[in-house]
């Protein structure tokens, strides 16, 4: 069963932004429908039971994406002395 909401209640029902629910019915993540009321037109989402709850996912962390902080802490900080003793080679000139 399909239930016309505006964007404000859509966006308050699912804990987004208003401009997030925006950006989504313009890149078409969220079927919309345009009314007439009056003189203005009003956007209206088409609410249905697969978009009435957002899924949540949970990624677990692979192998490749675990980062060793220790090893990419001594890279920077051999680059930062290396550049360290540059810049202190140019003062001294």
């Amino acid at each position: 069963m399909e239930e016309l909401v505006s964007i404000p209640k859509y966006a308050a029902q699912n804990r987004l932004s208003i401009h997030t629910v925006i950006k989504k019915t313009m890149n078409g993540e969220l079927k919309t429908v345009v009314q007439k009321e009056g003189e203005k037109e009003v956007t209206y989402i088409l609410f249905t039971p697969e978009n009435k709850s957002p899924s949540l996912s949970i990624e677990i962390a692979s192998e490749e994406d675990i980062i060793d902080y220790k090893k990419e802490y001594e890279v920077l900080h051999k680059e930062f002395l290396i550049l360290k003793t540059k810049y202190e080679k140019l003062c001294v000139k």
